[in-house]
């Protein structure tokens, strides 16, 4: 529940959906999430006015840090490595977000057209949890509820 009318990161939830096999992927344990919207800058400078800006949204990229609870994670990377090397066609999947807010309702939110990879894997000790980083490119965000 949010605290002192704030959001924390607690009144957070993730959800990846793969677009070619239909399942609703396990992140494990997410610690923290960093959203950044890319976008292309648009300039234009006629010679008989002041120049004129605006931007071209670009998707977003989405970076995940998350403490290992299963191998589902190494187990999808896999096989969406091996569906390459074999011609398949891969489809990006749908990340949904679900955001308490400080007035008790909730926000929902799509990322389409997003893909996912893992790109560490961890470093692996006796005396800590393995932390994982995830990282995925989106398309575009849209409101669903």
């Amino acid at each position: 529940m949010p605290t002192n009318t704030m959001n924390i990161g607690v009144d957070y939830s993730f959800s990846y959906f793969d677009g070619a096999s239909g399942i609703l992927l396990d992140i494990s344990d997410i610690e923290d999430v960093t959203i950044t919207a890319m976008k292309h800058d648009i300039k234009a400078m006629p010679y008989n006015n002041l120049p004129r800006y605006d931007y071209v949204d670009d998707g977003f990229r989405i970076e995940f840090s998350i403490v290992r609870t299963s191998a589902t994670l190494e187990n999808y990377m896999i096989t969406r490595s091996q569906q390459l090397l074999n011609g398949t066609v891969r489809q990006p999947g749908f990340l949904n977000q679900a955001i308490i807010n400080p007035d008790g309702s909730t926000s929902r939110y799509q990322y389409v057209n997003c893909v996912i990879f893992l790109t560490d894997h961890g470093n692996i000790s006796r005396d800590k949890p393995v932390k994982l980083k995830l990282e995925g490119m989106a398309s575009a965000k849209t409101q669903i509820a």
